[in-house]
């Protein structure tokens, strides 16, 4: 047996997965990565928020959004607004200007 042997062997068994190239796509209207894996296609980069309950919201760079049927959100029921940063949905409070809730990522009807 030739020493080119176990060089072969090693290449045959990986010549199934190199033949089956990962096929990916990416949802444009909000930028997500799905891959195929068998017969599912699986998200592979929820985007997380650039804020987190608590933070200071920089409210005077974004626009509140007020089409909230739009994106199917309650009606504003209390000293807090809805913004749209990032295709991610915050609540933010109107005295404070901190998130008090990351709605999540934003889907338009």
């Amino acid at each position: 047996m030739s020493s080119a042997a176990p060089l072969l062997l090693a290449l045959l068994t990986l010549a199934p997965s190199l033949a089956r190239a990962e096929e990916c796509r990416i949802m444009q209207s909000t930028g997500d990565r799905f891959c195929k894996q068998g017969n599912r296609w699986v998200l592979q980069n929820a985007r997380a928020p650039d804020y987190a309950v608590g933070d200071p919201f920089p409210v005077y760079d974004h626009s509140m959004l007020m089409e909230l049927d739009r994106y199917g959100l309650a009606p504003v029921d209390g000293p807090w607004r809805y913004y749209l940063v990032n295709r991610m949905i915050y609540k933010v409070a109107a005295d404070s200007h901190l998130v008090i809730e990351v709605v999540g990522p934003a889907r338009s009807r």
